[in-house]
């Protein structure tokens, strides 16, 4: 391992740590890891274990790197990273816009921090406290990624730091070679710990809920505590999807076979015959068809008010409809209902031809003798009924006689 690495590998991972917890849709766990104080101590200890490996002074480290440069991006990223931890605590972006910075990759890789920082940024709106907070740490965030890889770059280039690192690795060779092997297992169980927790990220991450079962086991073992949580509540939200859809598929069946029904229903009433049993249809409404369908229509039937038609939310409520007017005309209950409801009013009106002439003509003299009977009985409850009746005389257009007109004018 390099100078160069025994310095990165603790200076990267509070940025490594926070952009793969964003990638998981895990926000306030990456925000947290990038307090200005731990930044800090995870550069100071990047510098002590490069300083250790070349057997040198701390300071002679320090000396190769911008230190003061360091220290004012970690005050001005404090007050920002404090203000995003808190307002995304009480106001968060929304958790499907959010779980979306997992898409953020590019042939198998993570995008860099502050891309991350910054779409979370626009997300939470550049107007608002959080989006400017997030936008000020994007920045940090870039030069800090910089500074730190360019160290790294540095402490590996640097020709007194390399002399003393080649001078320390002669001389405990054999002792180097162990802790190669050792270093060389813990780097492999490292590294294959971060990989079962990325891959967990990206499970939490994917816009189903239900992704989550798919996760490994063993990755599951290894995820942090944070995610284990966050993997609890993404199963509940995947079985209340599950039984959602569930319940949404039963209503859906029901719809079709109830659809279904009212288009036999439509047809046979349509053809002057009777429906079938038919489970999906209320059986009032199914009682009511059977009248139409056998033209056998009963007083209500007829008003005051418009009948409730079955299937009337479906694509046969015009065929139902319409059968019901022919039913209307064919038959002549209409004649002693008073107060005709406005739907038999107007198939009457419609389907005017289609009523028989002797039903007109047996119209026509019982509206001039009820009217008769009515002046001399002089009883609301004919006058009324022999205004009925000549009223559907006018109604057919047919001749209107002294006795109609006496008790029709005001």
């Amino acid at each position: 391992m390099s100078l160069g690495s025994n310095f990165l590998k603790p200076a990267v991972a509070p940025l490594n740590f926070a952009n793969v917890s964003m990638m998981g849709g895990i926000i306030t766990s990456g925000l947290r890891e990038l307090a200005a104080e731990n930044l800090m101590n995870q550069l100071r200890q990047g510098i002590a274990g490069a300083a250790k490996g070349a057997g040198v002074r701390v300071a002679d480290i320090e000396k190769l790197l911008p230190i003061p440069r360091f220290e004012e991006l970690a005050q001005k990223i404090d007050p920002s990273q404090k203000t995003a931890v808190a307002a995304w605590r009480e106001r968060p972006v929304e958790s499907r816009r959010a779980a979306d910075l997992a898409k953020l990759t590019e042939q198998g890789k993570l995008p860099v921090l502050s891309d991350s920082l910054a779409r979370l940024s626009v997300m939470a709106g550049p107007g608002t406290d959080l989006g400017r907070a997030l936008w000020i740490m994007s920045e940090v965030a870039r030069e800090w990624q910089a500074l730190v890889l360019e160290g790294g770059n540095k402490l590996d280039d640097d020709r007194h730091l390399g002399d003393a690192f080649r001078k320390r690795t002669l001389r405990r060779a054999l002792g180097v070679i162990a802790l190669i092997g050792a270093a060389g297992g813990g780097v492999f169980l490292w590294q294959r710990g971060e990989q079962a927790r990325y891959r967990v990220n990206a499970a939490i991450g994917d816009g189903d809920p239900c992704a989550v079962l798919s996760i490994a086991p063993g990755d599951l073992e290894r995820a942090r505590a944070e995610q284990k949580t966050e993997v609890a509540s993404r199963k509940k939200a995947c079985d209340d999807k599950r039984a959602r859809e569930a319940s949404e598929k039963e209503e859906r069946a029901k719809k079709e076979a109830y659809e279904k029904q009212c288009g036999e229903l439509a047809a046979a009433i349509s053809q002057g015959k009777p429906p079938g049993a038919l489970d999906a249809i209320p059986p009032k409404q199914l009682a009511f068809a059977a009248r139409i369908g056998k033209g056998q229509l009963d007083g209500a039937d007829f008003g005051p008010k418009d009948p409730a038609f079955p299937c009337a939310d479906t694509d046969s409520a015009d065929l139902v409809k319409s059968a019901f007017d022919h039913a209307v005309v064919a038959s002549t209950g209409w004649m002693d209902v008073d107060d005709l409801s406005p739907r038999v009013v107007g198939a009457l009106g419609k389907l005017a031809d289609r009523v028989p002439e002797a039903v007109k003509k047996d119209l026509a003299e019982r509206a001039e003798k009820e009217s008769v009977d009515a002046l001399v009985d002089k009883r609301i409850s004919k006058l009324e009924h022999a205004k009925h009746l000549c009223r559907l005389k006018a109604l057919f257009k047919l001749e209107e006689r002294s006795f109609c007109r006496a008790v029709t004018s005001p």
